[in-house]
């Protein structure tokens, strides 16, 4: 196990694997003399050298991470990080994975005592170890052969070994955005923030519809692509059929994959577009064709077998039949390609709610169209998901403004939706389910609330946000009557309490937390958006590497592409798409005479950059809704706007967080705090 300041210093090696790290740098990083961290990095150079990295050391640059071999690296990095004393499974686990690694991802063979050397196991340890990997393999058609010459390998067409690799190496249950697309030792030149704007791009203007579960699932897709064609393998070729659906969407895979050959300056295959048609038809929901009137048939025979059943009326429910369609269709193109998808809410389904999906395995043997198949768990549990919120929908509803945000696809968006409403029928208009990627500027509008079932805490909305889970539980139920004691059910002007008898020192300290005096600028003179960037951008990269100013930039770029960043004909609150900062910071910039952000924003006042934190970001939210609540308050505005220096400001906007009154905020001015 490594001590605490070696697993901090390679940490810090692993974040800055683009350029060398002078042990300077490093010692005031870490609070070491230089003395410490030269034997540290001694040490760790002959222990990462037999484990897949490289490190590297040269006079007067410092120190640099190179990592050859990404699993090999990844598996010693699960036992020096290992707290837990169950050092027998954890040798299991790994022994397989490093096998699994060199044989389907590496494409190597090994005679069988290579390998026993190798792993310092026995031929019966061995023998039970593939005997495991055998039954992992069998679903994708993979299988573990050997010759005499050559030892063991595996044989099996590619598009299976990139299925394996992706379900079995990279196969995530949270519901974070980033989590799984951020494995740096395995993907090391490829970005994610590139791949996932180019899917966004062509298939928005083609009208493809993809949930971010899904979006996420093909931008890894294409990650391991480019990743598999610079070591060689490439896909079998695969024929297409001749549908118009098929042919539409072909030319949007084709866009994609030249965008990507632009990109990466590699040349990709006819059979890379081909599949990529396949993933796109499997996954997408396509606006522009018509459903095939047979499953509609096939639904409504369901559908009344069901009604028969359960005693509700769903066989005339008009939006559930349009969800199943559109779930259907593709769902059906997966099933006939040999392709399933993963389904992160699987394992609460079958624990917190196995009748539902018992019954949904039954219904389906009743369709004609999907008991041809043998149809997996994940596949199931998203067809449960769409009975649930049917049956939830004829207990209870009514209306108030409240926009639904949810990752993983409309049956789970509907279940929430229909939760809620018999919840909160008195107090929520739901005007609308939306995926993260769908959320713009038109889906924002008039919405005085989010409510999302992903984890929204970096991002920065112009009305309050609560997150909670799809299956709404009592805890979730808590969240949110707490809001409603708090806000008076006043959506507009919403400013969550925790503990009011400690509010005030608590702002103060929130505030002091992000920012201070070096974090503020007024500019008297004129200015323009990329300057006030530009400096507020530098002022939050203290401490962070030499890389990050870049990539906040593009980080905010990216989000404003999302949906718009000026709060206001007078704020604006650029922040990154993602998390990038290892404490959560806030840049402010008051510009008395304004700036024109945009052709539509031309009087810009006051700039709050935000640069949350990836790891921490508590008490932001105190933060970000006083902001949200001065887009309300023209006088507050003006007052900031106003304001002689930092102190002021610090003043005047503390005094907002605690809900000061109009008259109190402008008579409170001109001293320090």
């Amino acid at each position: 196990m490594m001590k605490q300041k070696e697993n901090d210093l390679l940490r810090y090696l692993l974040d800055n694997q683009d350029h060398f790290v002078t042990s300077e740098e490093l010692a005031e990083v870490l609070s070491l003399s230089s003395r410490t961290i030269r034997n540290y990095a001694k040490r760790l150079k002959t222990q990462l050298n037999m484990h897949g990295a490289t490190f590297e050391a040269k006079p007067s640059l410092g120190y640099r991470l190179h990592i050859s071999q990404p699993v090999a690296f990844d598996l010693y990095l699960t036992k020096n990080y290992q707290l837990a004393d169950d050092s027998v499974e954890i040798d299991v686990s790994d022994r397989q994975k490093y096998i699994l690694n060199k044989l389907v991802i590496e494409n190597e063979a090994f005679p069988i005592d290579d390998l026993m050397d190798r792993l310092f196991v026995t031929r019966s340890t061995l023998s039970k170890d593939l005997s495991m990997i055998r039954k992992e393999l069998m679903p994708y058609e993979l299988v573990i052969d050997s010759k005499p010459n050559k030892g063991i390998f595996i044989t099996g067409l590619e598009r299976n070994r990139r299925h394996f690799i992706l379900d079995y190496f990279f196969n995530h249950s949270d519901n974070s955005l980033q989590h799984y697309m951020s494995n740096k030792s395995f993907f090391k030149r490829i970005s994610f923030d590139q791949i996932t704007i180019i899917v966004l791009d062509e298939c928005r203007e083609s009208g493809i519809h993809l949930t971010d579960f899904t979006i996420q699932n093909i931008v890894l897709y294409l990650a391991l692509s480019v990743q598999r064609m610079a070591e060689g393998f490439e896909l079998q070729n695969i024929q297409l059929d001749d549908k118009v659906e098929t042919r539409s969407v072909y030319i949007v895979a084709q866009k994609i994959i030249r965008r990507i050959e632009n990109g990466y300056q590699i040349h990709v295959p006819e059979s890379e577009v081909e599949y990529l048609t396949i993933q796109l038809l499997a996954n997408g929901k396509n606006t522009t064709i018509i459903s095939d009137a047979g499953i509609h048939d096939d639904i409504d025979s369901v559908l009344q077998k069901i009604e028969l059943e359960i005693g509700y009326p769903i066989s005339q429910d008009y939006e559930l039949k349009k969800n199943l369609i559109e779930h259907l269709k593709p769902m059906l193109v997966r099933l006939e390609q040999g392709l399933q998808l993963k389904n992160p809410l699987l394992h609460e389904i079958k624990t917190n709610y196995l009748p539902y999906f018992l019954d949904a395995k039954r219904y389906i043997s009743w369709s004609t169209y999907l008991s041809q198949f043998e149809i997996n768990d994940d596949e199931v549990a998203y067809l449960t998901l769409h009975l649930m919120a049917a049956v939830e929908k004829y207990q209870d509803f009514n209306k108030p403004r409240t926009l639904i945000i949810c990752a993983t696809g409309y049956g789970s968006a509907q279940l929430l939706k229909n939760r809620l409403k018999k919840e909160y029928s008195e107090y929520l208009n739901i005007v609308g389910v939306k995926g993260y990627y769908e959320v713009d500027n038109l889906a924002l509008a008039d919405v005085d609330l989010i409510i999302s079932a992903i984890d929204l805490s970096t991002q920065i909305f112009k009305v309050p946000v609560i997150q909670v889970s799809i299956f709404l539980t009592e805890s979730d139920i808590k969240k949110i009557n707490h809001f409603f004691y708090h806000s008076r059910t006043n959506l507009n002007h919403h400013i969550e309490i925790n503990d009011e008898s400690s509010l005030e020192n608590d702002q103060l300290n929130y505030f002091e937390q992000f920012t201070d005096e070096s974090y503020f600028k007024i500019w008297q003179d004129s200015t323009t958006r990329e300057e006030v960037l530009d400096q507020l951008s530098d002022m939050v990269t203290k401490n962070e590497s030499t890389s990050f100013k870049k990539e906040l930039l593009d980080q905010i770029d990216q989000r404003e592409l999302l949906s718009a960043i000026t709060f206001s004909n007078t704020i604006a609150v650029p922040h990154p798409a993602k998390a990038l900062s290892k404490v959560p910071q806030i840049a402010i910039g008051v510009i008395p005479n304004g700036l024109k952000w945009s052709d539509k924003y031309t009087n810009i006042k006051l700039v709050f950059l935000l640069s949350p934190s990836y790891w921490n970001n508590q008490g932001l939210t105190a933060i970000t809704q006083t902001i949200v609540a001065l887009v309300e308050n023209p006088e507050a505005q003006s007052d900031l706007i106003s304001v002689k220096d930092f102190y002021d400001f610090q003043q005047k906007f503390v005094l907002l967080m605690k809900g000061g009154r109009k008259h109190e905020f402008r008579r409170n001015t001109g001293h320090r705090i």
